[in-house]
Parts: C-alpha cells; structure tokens; sequence
C-alpha cells in the first residue's frame, strides 16, 4: 500500500513537470514567433515603399527625367550636370529638371511628413555630401555587393524604429547620368533605406505578448486543476481498491491525451484568427464585406482611404453608394448573376469617392459561407485609376503628332479606311484632301525650327477652325497636312471648305520672330469617283495636288471627272 501511494505521488509529479514544460516551451516558441511577425511586417512595409519608389525612380531615369515648375520648394539641383537642367517654356514658365535622386528626395520629404518614414538614398561613392551612408547604412551597402538582396533591422531607443534597406542596380537609363563614374549595367550603385516609426508594431507585439502570456497562464492553470481533482479521484480509489490504481493511471493519460488536442485546437484557432484580422487590417488593398442583400457589413482601413468613406459611414447600407454613372443597370444585374451561379467575379468597375471624384478599380468577389453562419460575400477592389491613365495617354501619343496634337499618318489612315467602310455601307460620299503649306521652307530657313514650329501649330489650329466636328485634320509629316470630309452633299461644299482654308493659311502669320506669309496647295479626291479604295484615292488626291503645285499654288483643285490630276 505505501508502494502504491508513493507511485500515485510520483507519477502525477512527473505529468506536472511535463505540463509545465511544454507550456513554457509553447509561450517560448510563441513569444519567438511573435517578435517574428513584427520583423516580417516591417520588411514587407520596407520592401512594399522600396518597390514603389523604384519604380518610380525607373519611370523618371526612362524619361530622361521630367520638368517641373522651379519653386522654393524645388530648386534646380546643384549636383545634375546637365546642359538642359533650366529651360523656360514659351509662357516664361522657368522650369528644372528633376532626376530619379531628385525625385527620391522630394518623395522623401513627403513621406516623412505624411507617415514619419524617412527615405535616404545613398552610397558608398555618393555625389551629393547629403547622400553619405551612415553606419548602419554603409555596412548594408558592403552586404549588398557580397549578394544579400536587402536587409531589415529593429533599432531599439528613446525613438525606436524599424530599418530596411535594398540595393539600387545600373540599368540602361541610369548610365544616362552616372556613366561617368564608371558603373556598368547590373552593378550596384547604392541603396535607399526605409527608416519607420516602429511604435504602432511594438504596441501590437506587446499587446499580443500580453495575450500569450494570459493564455498560457490560463492553459498552465487548467491543466494543474485537473490534475490535481486527478490526484484526489485517484488516491480515493487507491485507498478503497489497490488494484483499481492501474486503471486510473490509464484515465489519467488519455485525459491528459485529450486536453493537449484540445489544447492545440485551441491554439490554432487563436492563431488563425488573429493572422486573419492582422491580414484584413494591414492589406494593401480595399477589403469589403457584405450580407447577401449587398449591403456593408466590415471594411479594412484601406477601403476609407479608396473611397473616403469611414467605417461608420457606410456600414449597413447597401453596396451602391460606390456607383457611379459609367455602368449601366445591365452591368450590375449580370455581374450578381455570374456571382450566385459561380460564385466569385472578377472585373473593371468604376466607382465614386465620398467627394464624387470617380475612379476605376479591379474588382474581385467571392461567396463564403460557413456551416452554421450566414452567407457573406468578400471583395478586394485595386485602384487602378493612374495606370489607366497612363495607358491613355500613351495610346494618345503613339496616334498624335506631338507639336500639333493632331491625328499622325497612322491615326489617319485608320480613319481613312473606317470612312470608305462607312460610305460603302451607307452609300455616301466622303471628300479627301491633301494640303501642303507653299513657301514654309523660307520660314524655316530665316527665322529658325522654333518659328517653323510655332507656324506649324497656328497652321494646325486655323484648319481645325475650318473643319467641322465629325471630319477628320492630321498632319502627315513636315508641312503636309490631310483632311477628310465626311458626308458631303456636293462638290460645291467640298469647294467651300477648300476656299476657306486658302483664304485662312494665306492670311499672315504673327509669330515671335515677326509677321510671315504663306500659302497652301489643296489637292482633293472624291470618294467613290476617284478611287474606291484608300490606295486609289491617295493616288487621286496626291497627282492633283501635285498639278496645283506646278501651276499657281495658293489654291486647290477637285481631281476632274474620270482621271486624276489635271
């Protein structure tokens, strides 16, 4: 009997320890893994506004850099050696040219204003004296050209903050400005570091290390409970029945079985939803959720700063608040449809800020349900207003002659074919003229290019006065212009238009170097007398432009019924 009490003792003595341990090593390893999270949200932080201001230092380097009006604030950089750092514009609007390390200073400026984060672009070989590295700095810079990609630090102090850093490589357009120092393409020139207040990620550490600790002390209680109201139970049993003290010691290990999954369940579960909330909270892009009847029912920070919206502002009212006028009631109806057949849709859809500024966002849904919980649909909506943007204006470039910002040879001869198109299906008549300025070379020649040019868009500017809104003026090359005339009723309209473009080029010219003359010739096709396709009316337009050229200029001719030219 004494044997069995002092086996009763042990045994729960030693399950004791065991619990203990593995709660100490649980609320070690968890301690651990949340000084960890921290350090990866501040390297994704660091590396998301790396990221952005590399490509933005890549859009400015491929541009050559860009100009912006000389302002106190911005004041023509001393270290660019460039001989067209100054310009003034035609308007006396002084302008400096602003490089990639200008701009990452001017961003840096912003940033530290906006949100605290101090952005350094430096060097181990830096031009400009402000540039230096520091230590931290200059050490990350000879790691970098040992092959670490980046480097995140935790700098503890009166200010704590957290530092990233990644490295600046030569490409094509930097050697633009920095071939002189010999830096080849791939090679590494510097870094920038990203300096951020760490306060807000300490309170969240220290705020889950307080949860850890009372969830383990919990744990680490629970487990002492039980094991002790064991130890009774059991030594009861011992003291009326030896032999039932195997048996108990058995109850004992599955118990202690179980509460170690329930324990992990437990943990999982916790994990899980606070990586969730972490995720929702910090994403980088807009997070709505809503009930099945679309109305708000959870939004992350990231949509109030997209919309304009605060979380008490749209929550429990419906979805539509964000419509704007772009789409019509189809759109959306078809939109739900795909969404309760497939559940998910994705798409463009343009939306409208708190202040009615519309914009366009790349929009993803999905349905989820939970067994037991209500349906709830989840969108993640990217503003992708800028990038639009740009893309227009590119496709605006590549069609438009850039001193004019009249249609190009290209953007002509697209409309060239969709006017034969058109006329063919309709059985309609269009006019194409060919216009070539007379005596534009003397211009050029006497007083300079930038008269040429500024005679070019006066002349630009008086043909589209002479045209109406659905016909077509582009400036093919040089001091050849084209234009068609759609739906014309008669030769004496064409005529009238021809006529009044004459008289219009041949009025002077006040330029900046003083008052020119010029003429124009005007060689006009009739589609479809003179030609049924785009090549054949070119041909028609072009010999009788041609004609008037060899004969009076200052005039225009209509190609003769049945031939061309004259």
């Amino acid at each position: 009997m004494v044997g069995g009490l002092s086996s009763l003792w042990l045994k729960p003595a030693i399950l004791f320890a065991i619990v203990a341990f593995g709660a100490l090593i649980s609320f070690a390893l968890n301690w651990r893994q949340i000084d960890a999270n921290m350090h990866a949200v501040a390297r994704e932080r660091g590396a998301a506004l790396f990221r952005l201001l590399e490509l933005t230092r890549d859009w400015n380097a491929r541009h050559g850099g860009v100009y912006v009006p000389v302002s106190p604030t911005t004041p023509p950089n001393p270290y660019l050696e460039h001989k067209r750092r100054d310009v003034v514009t035609q308007d006396g609007q002084a302008l400096t040219m602003v490089n990639p390390a200008y701009m990452t200073r001017q961003i840096a400026e912003i940033a530290q204003l906006a949100e605290g984060v101090q952005l350094h672009i430096t060097s181990l070989k830096p031009i400009r004296p402000a540039n230096a590295a520091d230590a931290w700095e200059a050490d990350a810079l000879r790691r970098f050209e040992s092959g670490l990609a980046e480097v995140t630090d935790f700098i503890p102090g009166a200010l704590p903050v957290h530092r990233y850093m990644a490295p600046l490589k030569v490409t094509e357009a930097c050697l633009k400005c920095h071939s002189q120092q010999g830096y080849e393409i791939g090679q590494i020139r510097g870094g920038v570091s990203v300096t951020m207040p760490a306060e807000q990620l300490l309170a969240i550490r220290d705020a889950d290390r307080i949860r850890s600790i009372v969830f383990h002390l919990l744990m680490f209680c629970v487990a002492a409970a039980l094991l002790q109201l064991l130890v009774r139970r059991t030594r009861s049993h011992l003291l009326a029945l030896e032999h039932l003290a195997l048996e108990q010691e058995q109850v004992i290990a599955d118990r202690t079985q179980d509460l170690s999954r329930a324990n992990s369940f437990l943990e999982r579960q916790l994990e899980d939803s606070e990586t969730a909330a972490t995720v929702f909270e910090n994403a980088a892009e807009a997070i709505v959720v809503t009930d099945e009847k679309g109305n708000f029912v959870q939004v992350n920070p990231a949509f109030s700063l997209m919309s304009g919206y605060a979380p008490e502002e749209v929550l429990g009212r419906p979805v539509g608040l964000l419509k704007s006028d772009r789409h019509s009631a189809d759109f959306y109806g078809q939109m739900w449809r795909i969404l309760i057949r497939d559940s998910r849709w994705q798409g463009e859809v343009w939306n409208q800020r708190k202040n009615g500024e519309v914009f366009i966002v790349w929009l993803s849904i999905s349905r989820v349900a939970s067994s037991g919980q209500p349906r709830r649909f989840v969108a993640t909506l990217t503003d992708i207003t800028r990038s639009k943007q740009l893309e227009e204006e590119l496709r605006h470039r590549a069609y438009h002659d850039p001193l004019t910002d009249l249609p190009n040879r290209a953007l002509f001869s697209d409309r060239l074919r969709v006017a034969i198109s058109q006329a063919q299906r309709h059985g309609r008549s269009f006019a194409l003229c060919f216009i070539d300025l007379d005596s534009f070379k003397p211009v050029n020649d006497r007083y300079g290019h930038a008269a040429g040019d500024e005679l070019l868009v006066e002349t630009a500017r008086r043909l589209r006065a002479c045209m109406r809104a659905a016909d077509t003026i582009a400036r093919l090359g040089g001091d050849e212009f084209a234009a068609i005339l759609i739906d014309v009723g008669s030769r004496r309209e064409v005529e009238e238009v021809a006529s009044r473009i004459v008289a219009d080029l041949a009025r002077p010219f006040a330029l900046e170097a003083g008052s020119v003359s010029i003429s124009c010739s005007i060689g006009i096709a009739l589609f479809p007398e003179h030609g049924a396709d785009a090549e054949a009316l070119q041909h028609s337009a072009d010999a009788v432009l041609y004609a008037v050229k060899e004969s009076s200029r200052n005039a225009f001719r209509i190609c003769p019924e049945g031939g061309q030219g004259a």
